[in-house]
């Protein structure tokens, strides 16, 4: 987006406005100030779809024992790798083995509790994903 094209639809939340990056005459980014919300929503609505997609794909390989059912529930929960570790307070490279069968078949239930509480979802749902695809 270049400069000139930031929203300034007026809609200021809070007396506050956005910063985003755009493109200056030069070809370069610089911050620019906005009142308005769309490229906001537009952003997050591109996200939120992308989440969908990949919880999706996630499904499928859940299903052909290529994935772990925490797979799924982190993409619904529009979470990736790094965010699941952090908010779980859970090592980045635990959580990566958790994600494969092999890995998820050895998890505790005490661990897949602080799972479901970041993933807003229950240990019963997580466990029995599987079956019910």
């Amino acid at each position: 987006m270049k400069t000139k094209d930031v929203p300034q639809d007026g809609q200021n939340i809070l007396g506050t406005k956005l910063v985003h990056y755009a493109l200056n005459e030069k070809g370069e980014f610089e911050q620019v100030t906005s009142s308005g919300w769309e490229t906001g929503y537009s952003a997050s609505t591109n996200l939120w779809e992308e989440f969908k997609e990949l919880a999706e794909k996630a499904k499928e390989r859940v299903k052909n024992n290529e994935a772990s059912p925490l797979e799924y529930f982190m993409y619904k929960a529009c979470l990736d790798l790094d965010g699941l570790a952090t908010f779980g307070a859970i090592p980045k490279r635990k959580v990566k083995k958790h994600l494969t069968p092999r890995g998820f078949e050895k998890i505790k239930d005490s661990m897949l509790e602080r799972y479901a509480h970041v993933l807003h979802t229950d240990v019963a749902s997580i466990k029995n994903f599987k079956s019910t695809l």
